[in-house]
């Protein structure tokens, strides 16, 4: 991805070297395909989001990866050596507005690896919600019982996202979880649990998610306590 980047140095000088989140540098690689006031978003994410959050981010970067497109699934953003890429393939504001968020508590994750999994409670309370929602599942969905070993790893593993995404689809998922997670692809692993607790801690519903996972969100008030506290050192 870095040689990407590099190989397109003159086209990143060409635009937008002025947008900034706080004082990380936004680079546009290549133009959005869809009308996208990127100032506007990055002035949500400062206003929703304190500048000590984003210590860990060197930079974003705007563009049409091929880490994007694997195996079959697209994926819209990526934080990776301290940078956070984004696709230029977004709806809308919001859409790039959540991707952006849910990179930026990827990029905690190993500063604070400790705080946010040392204690294994985020992962007994995930894993608990995955087993539930195992058996709340209709036993007829095809493959179900062959992926009851994904249910019970926490790790990610790219065919339980296919299984999840493909046979049993988002949709599905998003009724028949509506009591445990906040959304569909919380489910996916436990890191995506996290991030995915992060971003609607601070674009979704707050209290929904304090009611439904309590300790993911005791463990973004610490982790936000704990990174204010660095950010005066």
């Amino acid at each position: 991805m870095k040689n990407y980047i590099v190989k397109n140095s003159k086209t990143i000088q060409k635009q937008h070297l002025e947008l900034k989140l706080y004082n990380k540098p936004v680079n546009i690689v290549k133009a959005f395909e869809q009308p996208i006031d990127l100032s506007q978003v990055l002035s949500k994410i400062e206003a929703r989001m304190p500048q000590y959050l984003v210590q860990n981010i060197e930079g974003i970067y705007v563009g049409d990866f091929k880490e994007f497109s694997t195996h079959g699934k697209d994926v819209n953003a990526t934080y990776k050596d301290g940078a956070i890429y984004v696709s230029n393939k977004q709806d809308n504001e919001d859409d790039l507005l959540d991707d952006v968020v849910h990179e930026i508590a990827h990029s905690m994750e190993n500063q604070y690896q400790d705080l946010i999994y040392g204690d294994e409670e985020l992962e007994a309370e995930f894993l608990a919600k995955r087993r539930t929602l195992y058996f709340l599942l209709d036993r007829a969905d095809m493959g179900l019982e062959k992926n009851l070993m994904y249910f019970l790893n926490p790790e990610y593993n790219f065919n339980f996202d296919m299984f999840l995404y493909k046979k049993l689809g988002y949709d599905y998922l998003r009724s028949a979880s509506s009591g445990l997670f906040y959304s569909p692809y919380a489910i996916t692993s436990l890191k995506e649990y996290w991030a995915n607790g992060f971003e609607n801690y601070f674009l979704g519903d707050r209290q929904k998610l304090k009611e439904l996972s309590p300790i993911l969100y005791n463990k973004i008030k610490a982790l936000i306590e704990a990174a204010e506290k660095q950010g005066r050192i």
